[in-house]
Protein backbone atom coordinates (compact mmCIF):
# COMPACT_ATOMS: atom_id res chain seq x y z
CA UNK A 1 0.00 0.00 0.00
CA UNK A 2 1.42 3.19 -1.05
CA UNK A 3 2.01 6.27 1.44
CA UNK A 4 1.99 9.45 1.55
CA UNK A 5 4.68 11.94 3.02
CA UNK A 6 2.41 12.25 6.30
CA UNK A 7 2.23 8.52 6.01
CA UNK A 8 -1.59 8.35 5.25
CA UNK A 9 -2.62 5.86 2.37
CA UNK A 10 -2.24 7.33 -1.10
CA UNK A 11 -4.02 4.14 -2.96
CA UNK A 12 -2.57 0.31 -3.92
CA UNK A 13 -2.48 -1.58 -7.14
CA UNK A 14 -4.02 -4.36 -8.49
CA UNK A 15 -1.93 -7.26 -10.31
CA UNK A 16 -2.70 -9.80 -12.99
CA UNK A 17 -0.02 -11.85 -14.29
CA UNK A 18 -1.23 -13.37 -18.17
CA UNK A 19 -1.32 -16.31 -18.97
CA UNK A 20 1.01 -18.15 -21.77
CA UNK A 21 -2.23 -19.65 -22.92
CA UNK A 22 -2.95 -15.78 -24.41
CA UNK A 23 0.42 -14.67 -24.97
CA UNK A 24 0.34 -13.46 -21.55
CA UNK A 25 -2.60 -11.42 -21.91
CA UNK A 26 -5.41 -11.43 -19.20
CA UNK A 27 -8.99 -12.52 -20.52
CA UNK A 28 -11.06 -9.23 -19.95
CA UNK A 29 -13.47 -11.09 -18.07
CA UNK A 30 -11.10 -12.91 -15.41
CA UNK A 31 -9.77 -9.08 -14.76
CA UNK A 32 -13.20 -7.04 -14.19
CA UNK A 33 -14.64 -10.09 -12.22
CA UNK A 34 -11.80 -9.58 -10.25
CA UNK A 35 -11.04 -5.74 -9.97
CA UNK A 36 -15.30 -5.69 -8.97
CA UNK A 37 -14.86 -8.43 -5.72
CA UNK A 38 -11.74 -6.86 -4.94
CA UNK A 39 -13.77 -3.51 -4.44
CA UNK A 40 -16.68 -5.31 -3.15
CA UNK A 41 -14.71 -6.79 -0.34
CA UNK A 42 -13.29 -3.30 0.59
CA UNK A 43 -16.51 -1.75 0.66
CA UNK A 44 -18.03 -4.76 2.80
CA UNK A 45 -14.72 -4.23 5.19
CA UNK A 46 -15.21 -0.20 5.56
CA UNK A 47 -18.48 -0.95 6.62
CA UNK A 48 -17.67 -3.03 9.31
CA UNK A 49 -14.77 -0.85 10.17
CA UNK A 50 -16.77 2.29 10.17
CA UNK A 51 -20.12 -0.14 11.58
CA UNK A 52 -22.63 1.72 9.16
CA UNK A 53 -24.67 0.28 6.47
CA UNK A 54 -23.48 2.45 3.32
CA UNK A 55 -20.20 2.50 2.06
CA UNK A 56 -18.32 6.05 2.32
CA UNK A 57 -15.26 5.40 0.14
CA UNK A 58 -14.86 5.12 -3.52
CA UNK A 59 -11.86 4.66 -5.60
CA UNK A 60 -10.08 6.29 -8.50
CA UNK A 61 -8.42 5.08 -11.39
CA UNK A 62 -4.64 6.59 -11.04
CA UNK A 63 -2.89 5.00 -13.13
CA UNK A 64 -3.06 1.62 -15.57
CA UNK A 65 -0.42 -0.49 -17.36
CA UNK A 66 -1.15 -3.21 -20.08
CA UNK A 67 2.33 -4.45 -20.18
CA UNK A 68 2.16 -8.31 -17.91
CA UNK A 69 1.20 -8.19 -15.39
CA UNK A 70 -1.42 -6.21 -15.96
CA UNK A 71 -1.80 -3.36 -13.42
CA UNK A 72 -4.52 -0.56 -12.16
CA UNK A 73 -4.12 1.29 -9.43
CA UNK A 74 -6.45 2.73 -6.97
CA UNK A 75 -6.86 5.94 -4.99
CA UNK A 76 -9.80 5.73 -2.63
CA UNK A 77 -11.58 9.34 -2.12
CA UNK A 78 -14.16 10.02 0.35
CA UNK A 79 -18.22 10.43 -0.94
CA UNK A 80 -18.51 13.03 1.77
CA UNK A 81 -15.98 16.02 2.80
CA UNK A 82 -15.94 15.15 6.30
CA UNK A 83 -15.46 12.15 5.68
CA UNK A 84 -11.33 10.45 5.84
CA UNK A 85 -10.89 7.27 3.98
CA UNK A 86 -7.45 5.94 4.66
CA UNK A 87 -7.98 4.41 8.28
CA UNK A 88 -10.47 2.20 6.96
CA UNK A 89 -8.63 1.01 3.96
CA UNK A 90 -4.79 0.53 5.83
CA UNK A 91 -7.14 -1.43 8.07
CA UNK A 92 -9.17 -3.35 5.53
CA UNK A 93 -5.74 -4.10 3.58
CA UNK A 94 -4.29 -5.20 7.02
CA UNK A 95 -7.32 -7.67 7.53
CA UNK A 96 -6.49 -9.14 4.09
CA UNK A 97 -2.34 -9.71 4.75
CA UNK A 98 -3.71 -11.51 7.78
CA UNK A 99 -5.75 -13.39 6.05
CA UNK A 100 -2.65 -14.46 3.64
CA UNK A 101 -0.31 -15.33 6.52
CA UNK A 102 -2.83 -17.73 7.71
CA UNK A 103 -3.36 -15.26 10.82
CA UNK A 104 -6.90 -14.59 12.46
CA UNK A 105 -8.62 -10.92 11.11
CA UNK A 106 -10.50 -8.90 13.29
CA UNK A 107 -13.53 -10.38 14.71
CA UNK A 108 -15.40 -7.62 12.98
CA UNK A 109 -14.86 -9.67 9.42
CA UNK A 110 -17.42 -11.52 9.81
CA UNK A 111 -18.33 -15.25 7.52
CA UNK A 112 -19.79 -12.90 4.55
CA UNK A 113 -16.86 -10.91 4.26
CA UNK A 114 -14.79 -14.47 5.04
CA UNK A 115 -16.83 -16.19 1.88
CA UNK A 116 -15.96 -13.11 -0.68
CA UNK A 117 -12.09 -14.02 0.43
CA UNK A 118 -12.92 -17.48 -0.75
CA UNK A 119 -14.51 -16.09 -3.89
CA UNK A 120 -11.77 -13.31 -4.53
CA UNK A 121 -8.92 -16.30 -4.36
CA UNK A 122 -10.90 -18.76 -6.66
CA UNK A 123 -9.90 -19.00 -9.95
CA UNK A 124 -12.46 -18.50 -12.11
CA UNK A 125 -11.09 -20.36 -15.39
CA UNK A 126 -7.84 -22.39 -16.01
CA UNK A 127 -6.62 -19.35 -18.42
CA UNK A 128 -8.31 -16.35 -17.72
CA UNK A 129 -4.86 -15.22 -15.62
CA UNK A 130 -1.63 -17.02 -14.19
CA UNK A 131 -1.48 -15.05 -10.81
CA UNK A 132 -3.40 -12.16 -9.18
CA UNK A 133 -2.78 -10.21 -6.05
CA UNK A 134 -1.64 -6.54 -4.76
CA UNK A 135 0.55 -4.52 -2.54
CA UNK A 136 -0.32 -4.99 0.66
CA UNK A 137 0.50 -3.69 4.23
CA UNK A 138 4.10 -4.24 4.16
CA UNK A 139 4.30 -6.49 1.41
CA UNK A 140 2.61 -7.86 -1.51
CA UNK A 141 -0.45 -9.68 -0.68
CA UNK A 142 -1.21 -13.19 -3.11
CA UNK A 143 -4.64 -14.17 -3.92
CA UNK A 144 -3.68 -17.86 -4.59
CA UNK A 145 -4.86 -21.38 -3.34
CA UNK A 146 -2.71 -20.84 0.09
CA UNK A 147 -5.00 -17.48 0.48
CA UNK A 148 -8.46 -19.38 -0.81
CA UNK A 149 -7.70 -22.33 1.82
CA UNK A 150 -7.28 -19.98 4.90
CA UNK A 151 -10.28 -17.60 3.62
CA UNK A 152 -12.28 -20.77 3.41
CA UNK A 153 -11.02 -21.75 7.22
CA UNK A 154 -12.10 -18.41 8.53
CA UNK A 155 -15.40 -18.84 7.20
CA UNK A 156 -15.89 -22.31 8.52
CA UNK A 157 -14.84 -20.88 11.57
CA UNK A 158 -17.10 -17.90 11.53
CA UNK A 159 -19.73 -19.31 10.33
CA UNK A 160 -19.81 -21.85 13.55
CA UNK A 161 -19.29 -19.21 16.02
CA UNK A 162 -22.20 -17.16 13.98
CA UNK A 163 -24.57 -20.69 14.11
CA UNK A 164 -27.84 -18.87 16.28
CA UNK A 165 -28.03 -16.66 13.05
CA UNK A 166 -27.32 -18.34 10.09
CA UNK A 167 -29.33 -20.29 7.38
CA UNK A 168 -29.21 -24.10 7.46
CA UNK A 169 -27.70 -25.45 4.56
CA UNK A 170 -29.62 -27.87 2.39
CA UNK A 171 -31.11 -28.70 -0.45
CA UNK A 172 -34.98 -30.05 -0.95
CA UNK A 173 -38.17 -30.93 -3.11
CA UNK A 174 -40.26 -27.85 -4.59
CA UNK A 175 -40.38 -24.92 -7.16
CA UNK A 176 -39.58 -21.42 -7.65
CA UNK A 177 -42.02 -19.04 -9.53
CA UNK A 178 -40.63 -16.08 -11.89
CA UNK A 179 -39.02 -14.88 -15.14
CA UNK A 180 -37.10 -17.47 -16.48
CA UNK A 181 -34.28 -15.13 -18.38
CA UNK A 182 -30.61 -16.17 -19.63
CA UNK A 183 -27.26 -14.03 -18.43
CA UNK A 184 -23.85 -14.32 -19.57
CA UNK A 185 -21.75 -16.23 -17.16
CA UNK A 186 -18.04 -15.43 -16.08
CA UNK A 187 -16.69 -18.06 -18.59
CA UNK A 188 -18.47 -16.36 -21.13
CA UNK A 189 -21.66 -19.41 -21.08
CA UNK A 190 -25.16 -18.50 -20.94
CA UNK A 191 -26.74 -19.40 -17.88
CA UNK A 192 -30.19 -19.80 -17.32
CA UNK A 193 -32.11 -17.97 -13.96
CA UNK A 194 -35.15 -17.72 -12.95
CA UNK A 195 -36.18 -13.92 -11.26
CA UNK A 196 -38.54 -14.34 -9.16
CA UNK A 197 -41.34 -11.28 -8.16
CA UNK A 198 -39.89 -10.92 -4.21
CA UNK A 199 -36.92 -12.81 -2.20
CA UNK A 200 -33.60 -13.25 -4.51
CA UNK A 201 -32.24 -11.24 -6.99
CA UNK A 202 -32.11 -14.61 -9.23
CA UNK A 203 -31.67 -18.16 -8.77
CA UNK A 204 -29.64 -20.01 -11.29
CA UNK A 205 -31.88 -22.69 -12.78
CA UNK A 206 -29.86 -26.39 -14.02
CA UNK A 207 -31.67 -28.65 -16.23
CA UNK A 208 -31.39 -31.84 -17.90
CA UNK A 209 -30.02 -32.08 -21.27
CA UNK A 210 -33.70 -33.77 -22.80
CA UNK A 211 -35.36 -30.22 -21.10
CA UNK A 212 -32.92 -27.81 -23.04
CA UNK A 213 -35.65 -27.33 -25.99
CA UNK A 214 -38.00 -26.84 -23.22
CA UNK A 215 -36.35 -24.34 -21.35
CA UNK A 216 -35.96 -22.63 -24.94
CA UNK A 217 -39.72 -22.15 -25.42
CA UNK A 218 -40.40 -20.92 -21.64
CA UNK A 219 -37.46 -17.99 -22.19
CA UNK A 220 -38.60 -14.35 -20.82
CA UNK A 221 -42.09 -15.81 -19.31
CA UNK A 222 -43.00 -16.19 -15.93
CA UNK A 223 -42.69 -20.08 -15.01
CA UNK A 224 -42.98 -22.54 -12.43
CA UNK A 225 -40.03 -24.99 -12.06
CA UNK A 226 -40.16 -27.47 -9.97
CA UNK A 227 -37.13 -29.51 -8.54
CA UNK A 228 -34.07 -29.98 -6.01
CA UNK A 229 -33.73 -26.31 -4.35
CA UNK A 230 -29.93 -25.57 -2.97
CA UNK A 231 -29.62 -22.95 0.32
CA UNK A 232 -26.73 -21.65 1.18
CA UNK A 233 -26.55 -19.85 4.81
CA UNK A 234 -26.38 -16.51 3.25
CA UNK A 235 -30.03 -16.87 2.91
CA UNK A 236 -33.63 -18.19 3.40
CA UNK A 237 -33.83 -18.60 -0.27
CA UNK A 238 -32.39 -20.96 -2.47
CA UNK A 239 -29.74 -20.03 -4.95
CA UNK A 240 -29.88 -22.72 -7.33
CA UNK A 241 -32.60 -25.13 -8.93
CA UNK A 242 -31.90 -28.43 -10.15
CA UNK A 243 -34.68 -28.42 -12.98
CA UNK A 244 -36.72 -31.47 -12.90
CA UNK A 245 -39.86 -30.05 -14.67
CA UNK A 246 -40.99 -26.57 -16.04
CA UNK A 247 -44.60 -25.35 -16.84
CA UNK A 248 -46.17 -21.66 -17.60
CA UNK A 249 -47.72 -19.63 -15.06
CA UNK A 250 -50.88 -18.20 -16.04
CA UNK A 251 -51.83 -14.75 -15.34
CA UNK A 252 -54.06 -14.31 -11.86
CA UNK A 253 -57.68 -13.22 -12.82
CA UNK A 254 -58.50 -9.04 -13.15
CA UNK A 255 -59.83 -7.95 -9.28
CA UNK A 256 -63.24 -6.67 -9.21
CA UNK A 257 -61.19 -2.87 -8.82
CA UNK A 258 -59.49 -3.36 -12.57
CA UNK A 259 -63.19 -3.24 -13.82
CA UNK A 260 -64.87 -0.37 -12.95
CA UNK A 261 -65.47 1.75 -16.30
CA UNK A 262 -65.54 -1.16 -18.04
CA UNK A 263 -69.19 -0.24 -19.42
CA UNK A 264 -68.68 3.19 -19.42
CA UNK A 265 -70.34 5.20 -21.96
CA UNK A 266 -72.94 2.41 -22.67
CA UNK A 267 -76.92 3.12 -22.26
CA UNK A 268 -78.07 2.37 -18.56
CA UNK A 269 -81.24 0.33 -18.43
CA UNK A 270 -83.50 1.35 -16.15
CA UNK A 271 -84.57 -1.81 -13.43
CA UNK A 272 -88.71 -3.54 -13.39
CA UNK A 273 -88.50 -3.51 -9.99
CA UNK A 274 -92.57 -4.11 -10.00
CA UNK A 275 -92.31 -6.42 -12.13
CA UNK A 276 -89.39 -8.39 -10.14
CA UNK A 277 -91.29 -8.07 -6.64
CA UNK A 278 -94.59 -8.58 -7.42
CA UNK A 279 -94.03 -11.26 -10.27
Amino acid sequence: MKLTENGESSGFTIYLDGHEGHRGNVLVHSYLSKVQRLVLVLNKLERAYINSGTRQTDFEIVGADKRNPTTLSLKPVAKAKAYDPAPALKWSIQQIDAVSHGNDPDPRVDSEIALDLVKLSTKDSEYGYKAFWINGHAEAVKFDDVFCENARRIARQRIESEAPNRWRIGVSQGSVVGELKKVDGLEGDNLFVVVPPIGPDRVVCTFPENMRNEMGQYLFKVVRVVGNLHYSAESPFPFKVEALGIEPVLPRRKPMKSMIGLFAGQEQVPMQWGDLLHG
